[in-house]
């Protein structure tokens, strides 16, 4: 089956956002006073929000509000980006667009570190919307935003499919009742994401183009 739309989880699936997310996660806990973590521990953490993130590196609870906005800030304001696009994932969107599937972002990302990172990593790409968390309120695992989103732009959810590297992009969709596809060059091992409740996997940015355009693989 093809696709009328394509929802994108980002970070672990379009951009390998891990080096920026360390460097200003630990200029921030630097900054408070705060050991200063692993690139190791804080990919253990992403993919459910900052302030899960900032939970799973114990950092004290009294402080999670205030480093949540210090980080937004810093990575939003960030000049030299050294994350990257994962090979292969350019040509899936080339693939995608060309065959005039709708392509939606919804990330637990902050707001404006999400505009920062589509901005300097995938410009080239046409998004319909992307669609952060606020402080406090992430887009995922709860299916409000998806919801709202597609329904703003008036795509049906039998049309829809999912694509993201994480626990959470499973649970959103299967909370809103459509497939999703985990990609395996992501932040989570295949094994995680089988114990989270996922059925279908892409190995590869060429394997999810297929998956999204109905191809026969």
């Amino acid at each position: 089956m093809k696709y009328r739309a394509v929802v994108f989880d980002m970070d672990g699936t379009l951009v390998n956002t891990i080096p920026d997310i360390t460097l200003t996660v630990n200029s921030v806990l630097r900054r408070n006073g705060l050991l200063e973590k692993t690139a190791g521990d804080i990919e253990k953490g992403v993919g459910f929000g900052v302030e899960h993130l900032l939970r799973t590196l114990d950092i004290p609870e009294q402080m999670n509000s205030s480093l949540v906005r210090e980080i937004d800030n810093a990575y939003s304001e960030m000049q030299q980006s050294k994350a990257y696009v994962y090979s292969g994932v350019m040509d899936l969107i080339h693939r995608v667009t060309v065959a005039g599937v709708q392509m939606f972002i919804l990330s637990n990302k902050l707001q404006r570190s999400l505009e920062k990172s589509v901005s300097d990593h995938l410009s080239f790409a046409e998004f319909v919307s992307v669609t952060g968390s606020q402080p406090g309120h992430p887009a995922k695992p709860s299916p409000d935003l998806l919801f709202k989103m597609l329904e703003r732009f008036n795509v049906p959810l039998d049309s829809v499919l999912m694509a993201g590297d994480g626990e959470a992009d499973v649970a959103v969709a299967q909370a809103a009742g459509i497939p999703c596809v985990s990609v395996l060059w992501g932040f989570r091992s295949r094994e995680a994401l089988e114990a989270a409740g996922a059925d279908l996997f892409a190995s590869t940015p060429r394997d999810l183009a297929e998956l999204i355009l109905g191809v026969e693989q």
